[in-house]
């Protein structure tokens, strides 16, 4: 209030004696050296202000030139008491700048700590409020503190590199709240402004495996490319992502996309289960049936697995009893591994409602293993022939065993019929596994 009301008087002041000489204008004459020099008083006092005025700016910036070139030659020319000041202005930001340097090497080590303690005594020597802002999101970025960086960054109006700065701490803080969706467009706004920032990118390559995005993660491994995601990117991920794009692909009728993903992920390795599996479906869905036929027999070779004597057997499902089990026998016979091959035979025959096969070749196969799959298919195999006793004495012991033959997640235990990158249930990434 009194500086407004002093703004006022010093108007007042002004008006009224600029007001008072235009009223009271008169002519002054100089006569100097036979000259003679005629001119009002407004004009006069004109003068005279600009000619002070000049002289004084004048003198400043000599003043300034000479403080900092000269300051012995100031010395002869000003008090020295002015000269002091002077001096001792230009020394605190001499040590300002000695300590911002300091500052700046702690930094460049990821010294935090020391770093912090320099950072108190630059923010007294130089009261720079921007500087200081800096450097105190910089703190609070290190201490994960990012929404105080928020704040800090914000205040930087306008300028394209606090932009990102500021976006970067709203990343930290949506994936530490675990939003991912939010996280994922914050990155991608990241690198819509700076397209290199391979860090944003690698974090959002994890938000995408995390999410099932994969045809996403492929277009941005394509961009930025395979060999800078080190830690994101192992040769599990690469089996992982191809697989799940395969089983995308599968899934819309892409059968051709599906085959060559797989064969991607099997380059990295030959024995991958649900590539090969996506595979082979993928073969029988073009209808090249003898191509997924001579896949079974080969991978049956090394790894008996029942899932492909499931995909073998229902090739044949149209063919007669005989032909079925003749098919599923020679399959067998490919193989040392007798359990794997007595138990193809008995699913096959199962399944085409020949239940006296079923249960002989399941009693060969409890001969050498007793899990609880082999079990629950005896019992229903009893059921089907009329054997109650037989059939709640099976399932019984069935019940006694560890459940096996399905995708189970490691982490949480959940069963699934199908493979998938992460889990439904508690979305852990490559937790899904064959349980056998």
């Amino acid at each position: 209030m009194l500086k407004i009301l002093w703004y006022i008087f010093v108007v007042f002041i002004l008006t009224t004696s600029i007001v008072w000489i235009l009223e009271n204008n008169g002519l002054i004459v100089i006569n100097w050296l036979g000259y003679e020099i005629q001119t009002d008083i407004l004009t006069a006092l004109l003068i005279c202000v600009f000619s002070l005025t000049s002289v004084a700016l004048i003198s400043y910036l000599l003043t300034r030139l000479l403080a900092i070139k000269f300051p012995q030659l100031l010395r002869l020319l000003f008090k020295k008491s002015y000269t002091k000041k002077l001096e001792q202005i230009i020394a605190n930001h001499h040590r300002g700048f000695e300590t911002l340097s300091k500052l700046l090497l702690a930094l460049e080590v990821d010294d935090f700590e020391g770093a912090k303690k320099i950072h108190k005594d630059f923010s007294k020597q130089i009261k720079y409020k921007n500087l200081n802002n800096f450097f105190g999101a910089k703190f609070a970025v290190e201490n994960s503190d990012f929404k105080a960086s928020e704040d800090y960054f914000s205040q930087y109006k306008d300028n394209p590199h606090a932009k990102i700065l500021l976006l970067k701490s709203k990343l930290k803080i949506a994936i530490k709240s675990q939003d991912d969706q939010k996280a994922i467009e914050i990155a991608k706004q990241i690198l819509a402004l700076k397209k290199d920032s391979l860090k944003t990118a690698q974090e959002l390559l994890k938000l995408y495996k995390k999410n099932g995005n994969w045809q996403s993660a492929k277009s941005l491994i394509k961009d930025f490319g395979a060999e800078k995601f080190g830690e994101e990117l192992q040769k599990r991920d690469i089996i992982i992502l191809n697989t799940s794009l395969a089983q995308e692909a599968l899934r819309n009728k892409k059968y051709l996309s599906a085959i060559k993903y797989c064969k991607i992920a099997l380059l990295n390795n030959e024995q991958f289960l649900p590539a090969n599996e996506i595979l082979i479906k993928s073969w029988i869905k073009l209808g090249f049936k003898f191509k997924a036929i001579l896949i079974i027999k080969n991978l049956w070779k090394e790894n008996p697995h029942i899932i492909f004597a499931e995909i073998y057997g229902a090739l044949y499902r149209k063919s007669s009893l005989k032909n079925r089990i003749h098919a599923i026998k020679k399959l067998a016979i490919l193989n040392s591994n007798v359990t794997a091959g007595n138990i193809a035979i008995a699913l096959v025959a199962y399944r085409a409602g020949s239940f006296q096969i079923a249960k002989e070749f399941l009693n060969l196969a409890l001969i050498n293993e007793k899990t609880y799959n082999i079990y629950k298919l005896l019992a229903y195999t009893e059921k089907h022939l009329g054997n109650n006793d037989e059939f709640f004495k099976n399932l019984t012991i069935a019940k006694m065993l560890p459940k096996d033959g399905y995708y189970a997640c490691v982490s949480c235990g959940h069963n699934s019929s199908k493979w998938s990158a992460t889990c439904e249930k508690c979305s852990s990434y490559d937790s899904i596994q064959w349980n056998n």
